[in-house]
């Protein structure tokens, strides 16, 4: 009977198994009728502006490749930097960047949106148009992006009746129409303004001045699965079907896109050939993000297990995860069918360095260190031997999380160790990515639609160094680009290259180091007719003259790499290379045995010039690359290359070139076709360059005028108690008439910075001890005096505070003696006042699966343990709807008080030249000091950029305003690592800047506070610190022992 009974048992499990897939399966698939083919995009009437095929985008018929890089506008707030900021990603060679529009940054209450000044979008997407920049929109609703609610504004989150993205449960949704209304309400504020830069209104006879849109395509949602490892069901078809009928119904016309948040085939749009397909519901374009290596502390493992808080057990990160998370994505996406195998392969994010958290021992400049300068172009250049067109970088620029922006994730500091990084350095990995960049877009139309070539013509000496090949298609050239990337584990740098040709082998010889890459060019017919059969060498960049069928390019030579030409005649000049060709079967192979120089292939019908650049010199190369889209169909890819100065940008409505140099650099050489127009430019007659079309400009150092390092004297200095009496206290309220009185923040709207708990007692005979579990930073005050404090916070998912993922709010407690601190009086009971200030990191972000989103901020649970009975609390903030910037504030409501009771700190302060010395004390409670300070002398106010850094130091705690914006949450104790903070520029006024900073302890202290400029390396930007790091700066880089400055100049070209 038993034995019956277990048959029946696996009998039946598979049909119960089989029938919940397939009903956790149907019940994703919705009702709404609105069908993939009612929301896609009009090709027919909009093609001729906007088309694709499975290589690339057609943009006004012409095949596009998009290097995009994604820029978070409110994450500057000071946006007179964004125009330079999105100069920088010109020069880095992108035409594009994607955009996450922020609801709650624009909505601080219900019905209330602001779209001026510093969240002008129109301002900003005019601003792109001006730039000749490609928009990849996002407005959400969902954004993610480490932010708070992952962009939701907090009056929706607190709408308990609400499904916040339809999540009933961790893993499980369901669609909640009320919270979709609210969804749309927000696309119909942000998506009309969005809509008037699209480029499919050029053709609308409404369009002002034949001005040109910038917005390519709009993304639908954030990382929204439909399902993840196939068969786990997770977004509902009616969550996607309804946001994206509301963006057509608000006049977008452009491509809908999505991200999926790794490849798993969502929303891929299908023809309706069957019943099942034509209930499934796709997007125009599909896209998936790619994160590729994460950062030791933020790897899945320390999602489960604590894995410390420090970086001196890292390892270098292993190529078997590039190799094994890029290297079949082609092969992947394409098994996905219909609308994946027929557009572009879409990176909408791509990773470009990693965020960091709370309780780290560590900054971003170790997170730089572990990722090399390669990391970002080894990542992109094994996407583009996938076939990937379209892809773009998170972050290139990360940014400030300033106010309380972010979400527990991440503190002040957004440097991501992008590209480019907070203070607005150029890192070397950007300078690295940008050789990829300009390769690929100067090697234009050749590169950008390719067929990967599955039988490889070159074998290497080297294992794991020859990644894949890719063969020029619908082009007058069958171009062969070998992507070499150096992943030997023996970590061989020289090796050979054996190369298959139809009318006999050769070998090269082929120098890589490990950890990097680069493109090598093969049969390629040059403007002079010199057919290249492979190089073993990077070339850079290759500029044309079909008029004089010239063509230039700008090659890395070594003495072990070379140029293989099939042989015919020529003449070979300049001073660079070996005295002659060697000939090896049908090759004619160049080699140099200078690193720098000029040699001159010439034929019968024109001349090709190599240009040889050194590692450094190719650090700055610049090329200005005009498209036909935004230059009237007269494009020019490029028009001119330029080398020798930190930053160059061009804008070719004025012809002028903004040139940013450092203390290192003398000059700049362009290479162009025209002579410039600015008579500083003279031709070169001498040196290494001394070859037609260059010319050199020297660069004037008058900023060796200004006094480095940099000294920012703080004068003014004051103090003001924060009246914790005089607060606007109120009772706990109650969400219904049965409930007990609720603690959470979120109730109140206390969603910025600190929620202040009161309550009182008389004194009794015994000991009093209070018991808390609260989220995520607790300081207790016993009778105006702070006694101690805590933290509840956890990287690990299911443990107090977790920063992503379900918190079991149950536990967490902590217990504080009040014994001590309470009054005494002989005669009658004494009254003691506790005061709780509860500092919350900001909401989770409801990332993925999770519903984590209104986890619990504030008290939890407060119990009095030794009183007859448990008293009232009462409790005050900063309600944020109340606020213009529901994130500009530290939670406590005497923060804009300018009237109160400030008094000199006089003798308070000590004073080390520009390094002051100020005493906190515990026993003062909270209080708010504020100083002055003057920004630098400047003759002009663009002569030059110096950055400004504020440095603090010690256990102490303090919210930072300058001028008004809360710039900076430090806490010294540990909690967050990071002590010193980028003071936006815009945000600087020439006289009479004015800061506050709320400051308290857990503990009798020093702190101490300076503002002072950038001294960085000048490879990573990375901060030069204490005398260990002074000692290794050699060279070049020992500049970085004066503070960074780059000096500017305009010419014209």
């Amino acid at each position: 009977m038993e034995m019956s009974f277990l048959f029946l048992l696996f009998a039946i499990a598979p049909i119960f198994f089989s029938a919940l897939v397939v009903y956790t399966h149907q019940r994703t698939h919705g009702t709404l009728d609105i069908t993939t083919a009612s929301v896609a995009y009009d090709r027919e009437q909009y093609g001729d502006l906007l088309d694709w095929n499975e290589y690339a985008l057609d943009i006004e018929g012409k095949p596009t490749m998009i290097f995009s890089g994604e820029f978070h506008y409110w994450r500057v707030p000071d946006r007179e930097r964004w125009e330079t900021i999105l100069k920088q990603y010109k020069t880095m060679g992108m035409n594009a960047i994607r955009i996450y529009f922020h609801w709650g940054y624009h909505s601080p209450a219900e019905g209330v949106y602001h779209f001026d000044g510093n969240r002008d979008i129109d301002y900003l997407l005019n601003l792109c148009e001006e730039l000749g920049l490609f928009v990849l929109a996002a407005p959400g609703p969902y954004i993610c992006a480490e932010v708070q609610a992952g962009g939701y504004p907090s009056w929706l989150i607190a709408k308990r009746e609400l499904r916040i993205r339809h999540a009933e449960y961790m893993l499980w949704r369901v669609y909640d129409d009320e919270f979709a209304q609210y969804e749309i309400q927000w696309l119909n504020h942000i998506l009309p303004i969005i809509a008037k830069h699209q480029i499919t209104l050029n053709n609308n006879n409404n369009n002002n001045n034949n001005k040109k849109g910038c917005v390519l395509g709009l993304q639908i949602d954030n990382e929204l699965f439909e399902t993840m490892a196939v068969v786990l069901p997770i977004g509902l078809r009616d969550q996607m079907r309804v946001l994206a009928k509301a963006a057509r119904d608000a006049g977008i016309t452009v491509p809908l896109f999505s991200n999926d948040g790794f490849e798993e085939s969502s929303w891929v749009p299908r023809d309706a050939t069957t019943k099942k397909k034509e209930k499934a519901f796709g997007l125009d374009l599909y896209g998936f993000d790619k994160y590729v290596v994460f950062a030791p502390t933020s790897a899945p493992t320390s999602w489960f297990l604590d894995t410390g808080n420090s970086s001196a057990s890292w390892k270098d990160w292993n190529p078997k995860q590039m190799e094994g998370s890029l290297d079949r994505l082609e092969k992947t996406v394409r098994a996905f069918g219909g609308g994946a195998a027929k557009s572009p392969m879409f990176i909408p994010e791509l990773q470009g360095g990693w965020f960091n958290h709370y309780q780290l021992e560590h900054t971003y400049d170790m997170i730089y260190e572990f990722y090399g300068d390669q990391y970002t172009k080894l990542v992109v250049d094994s996407c583009l031997a996938q076939g990937v067109s379209i892809l773009s970088l998170y972050m290139t620029y990360g940014g400030t999380n300033w106010g309380t922006i972010g979400d527990p994730d991440v503190y002040t500091s957004y440097d991501y160790s992008a590209c480019i990084r907070e203070y607005g350095y150029l890192s070397m990995r950007g300078r690295n990515l940008r050789q990829t960049i300009l390769f690929s877009r100067s090697f234009d139309p050749y590169f950008t639609q390719t067929d990967r070539q599955y039988k490889k013509s070159i074998k290497s000496t080297a294992r794991k160094v020859i990644n894949t090949q890719r063969v020029s298609a619908n082009s007058d050239q069958k171009v062969l680009f070998t992507f070499l990337r150096n992943f030997n584990r023996d970590r061989l740098e020289i090796f050979d290259l054996n190369i298959d040709h139809p009318e006999g082998n050769f070998t090269m010889n082929c120098y890589l180091p490990y950890k990097t890459s680069f493109t090598a060019v093969g049969n390629y017919r040059a403007a002079n007719g010199l057919h290249l059969l492979q190089a073993s060498i990077p070339i850079h960049l290759r500029m044309t003259n079909p008029e004089t069928n010239e063509e230039i390019w700008i090659v890395e030579p070594n003495q072990l790499g070379g140029l293989a030409f099939e042989h015919r005649e020529m003449e070979v000049s300049g001073n660079m290379q070996e005295d002659a060709l060697r000939r090896q079967g049908p090759a004619d192979i160049l080699k140099f045995d200078q690193t720098e120089g000029w040699t001159k292939l010439s034929t019968a019908t024109g001349n090709l010039y190599i240009i040889g650049l050194t590692k450094s010199q190719i650090s700055t190369l610049y090329a200005n690359f005009e498209s036909d889209y935004w230059n009237e169909g007269k494009g020019r890819m490029p028009s001119f290359i330029a080398w020798g100065a930190d930053e160059m940008y061009y804008n070719p409505r004025t012809k002028q070139m903004d040139i940013n140099y450092r203390r290192s650099d003398t000059g700049i050489y362009v290479i162009s076709f025209d002579r410039p127009s600015d008579n500083r430019f003279t031709a070169v007659s001498r040196g290494v360059y001394n070859m037609p079309y260059t010319y050199s400009m020297d660069l004037q150092h008058a900023h060796q005028k200004l006094p480095l390092p940099v000294q920012i004297n703080l004068r003014d200095w004051e103090v003001r108690p924060v009246q914790l009496q005089s607060l606007p206290w109120h009772p706990l309220k109650r969400l219904s008439n049965d409930s007990a009185p609720t603690f959470e923040a979120l109730d109140y709207h206390y969603t910025s910075g600190h929620a202040l708990y009161r309550t009182t007692f008389q004194t009794p005979s015994g000991n009093v001890k209070l018991s808390l579990n609260m989220r995520n930073r607790a300081t207790v005050l016993v009778n105006g005096q702070i006694i101690g404090g805590h933290t509840t916070y956890s990287r690990q998912l299911f443990s107090p505070g977790a920063k992503i993922g379900p918190d079991p709010w149950f536990l967490g407690s902590h217990t504080y003696d009040l014994t001590p601190y309470l009054l005494r009086d002989d005669n009658e009971a004494a009254l003691n006042e506790v005061v709780v200030l509860v500092d919350s990191f900001g909401l989770c972000r409801q990332a993925f699966i999770m519903n984590d989103v209104r986890n619990p901020r504030g008290i939890i649970k407060a119990k009095l343990k030794g009183l007859d009975q448990e008293p009232e609390w009462e409790i005050t903030g900063v309600d944020v709807r109340e606020l213009d910037n529901q994130y500009n504030s530290c939670g406590f409501p005497d923060e804009r008080m300018n009237n109160g009771r400030w008094e000199s700190m006089g003798s308070r302060i000590e004073q080390d030249r520009t390094l002051y010395r100020l005493s906190i004390n515990a026993g003062s409670g909270v209080q708010w000091t504020r100083f002055r300070f003057d920004g630098l002398p400047k003759s002009r106010s663009s002569d030059f950029n110096v950055p400004l850094r504020l440095h603090m130091e010690g256990p102490f705690t303090t919210y930072l305003f300058l001028n008004d914006a809360l710039i900076a949450r430090y806490y010294g104790n540990g909690d967050s690592p990071q002590h010193d903070f980028y003071i936006p520029e815009g945000l600087v006024q020439q006289r009479n800047n004015v800061v506050r900073m709320l400051i308290y302890t857990w503990e009798d202290t020093t702190g101490e506070i300076s503002i002072s400029g950038w001294p960085v390396r000048f490879d990573s930007g990375n901060l030069i610190t204490g005398e260990t790091d002074v000692a290794s700066v050699t060279g070049s880089a020992a500049e970085g022992l004066n503070e960074y400055l780059t000096w500017k100049e305009t010419v014209r070209v």
